[in-house]
């Protein structure tokens, strides 16, 4: 095996575990959670070794979502960092039982400030060369969105700019070049060849991680996107027992890791 490339990979809503601190107050089930969450990507987005860094968190987006902002709270935000509802409106905690300011302040000591630092400490050590945020998307936008059920591109990927990727004026700076994220664009497209498009900031912008992370250390950011119809569908998935064809996501893993790799080629 030769060296890792200079990739560092944040899966930020993978994780499908309740912490201890609220066990005992949550109204939201496996299921609720499996559904909220960005399921199976800590597998889909495992290159592991071959890159120099996979950084995730075991924690559900619902409990904790380190894609917001430190101070971006409930009541003003019921999808803040610390939720009050999933995507589809279900309470996040048995009523009446929303977790105190000192509770908040807790969980994200304990899960959100350490996720940060890994992800700042491998920055600064300047070995990367480019970072990406990993996401999955529902095929369909929320009901309860700006755009109810609306049919999302097969995979979006995002800089905080416009549809080719250019800066718009006051959304700060494009998290990396423009030609960047067409590259990759372009080779996620022919290694999806046939499956649907490939969108460059659409339907999301991108998130707090690639935004806050770019500001402080200047290495650039892609978040990607990938639609779950590519494994949530009837061939793959069995909704019962929510469980998934494992070869689906070993496809899945291989096929965006080699156009990663020829993207870099081109770079």
């Amino acid at each position: 095996m030769g060296a890792a490339y200079p990739l560092l990979v944040s899966i930020p809503h993978g994780g499908d575990t309740i912490p201890p601190e609220v066990a005992d107050i949550v109204n939201i089930t496996g299921r609720d959670i499996f559904y909220d969450g960005d399921a199976l990507t800590r597998e889909i987005y495992g290159f592991g070794t071959r890159v120099d860094a996979v950084i995730e968190t075991p924690i559900a987006r619902a409990i904790v979502d380190v894609n917001r902002a430190y101070g971006d709270r409930a009541p003003a935000n019921p999808d803040g960092v610390v939720k009050t509802v999933t995507t589809d409106g279900t309470p996040v905690y048995r009523e009446g039982m929303f977790p105190d300011d000192a509770l908040v302040e807790d969980l994200l000591q304990r899960y959100y400030v350490p996720y940060h630092g890994r992800l700042g400490n491998r920055l600064e050590s300047r070995n990367i060369k480019l970072s990406l945020d990993c996401h999955s998307m529902l095929e369909h936008s929320p009901a309860a969105s700006d755009r109810p059920r609306e049919p999302r591109p097969l995979i979006c990927l995002s800089n905080r700019g416009d549809r080719d990727g250019m800066p718009v004026r006051g959304h700060g700076p494009a998290t990396c070049p423009p030609e960047w994220i067409r590259a990759l664009a372009e080779s996620l497209g022919q290694a999806f060849a046939g499956g649907g498009r490939v969108a460059i900031n659409d339907p999301f912008a991108g998130g707090y991680i690639s935004q806050h992370h770019y500001e402080r250390e200047r290495i650039p950011w892609i978040q990607i996107e990938i639609n779950r119809k590519l494994y949530l569908n009837k061939v793959y998935f069995d909704p019962e027992r929510l469980r998934v064809d494992r070869g689906i996501i070993r496809e899945l893993r291989e096929k965006i890791f080699d156009a990663i790799l020829r993207f870099l080629t081109v770079l």
